[in-house]
């Protein structure tokens, strides 16, 4: 979501106090790489929307889904005619 947060250096997971997004902090800081890189290429960033699920076990946990793959109510006849075009 873009929110910063300060931590110190030994912290080494990177959790949003904004959105509840969790990762290894390298894994994040790759990833603020890799955006501004597209940013400065005139790029843009695959956007991904969180979504809730839940596991066997029955607890809650949030991953990251690409928004071209989510599919709203009513949205089928686009799906439809985006994979017309495709086949």
């Amino acid at each position: 979501c873009g929110v910063e947060t300060a931590k110190s250096i030994w912290v080494r997971e990177h959790s949003c106090p904004s959105c509840g997004f969790e990762t290894d902090r390298d894994a994040n800081a790759a990833m603020n790489v890799l955006q501004r890189g597209f940013a400065e290429l005139g790029l843009g960033w695959p956007e991904d929307t969180p979504v809730e699920t839940v596991t066997a076990t029955d607890t809650t946990h949030f991953e990251s889904v690409s928004a071209s793959h989510v599919v709203e109510t009513g949205s089928l006849g686009v799906v439809r005619e985006r994979d017309a075009l495709s086949g």
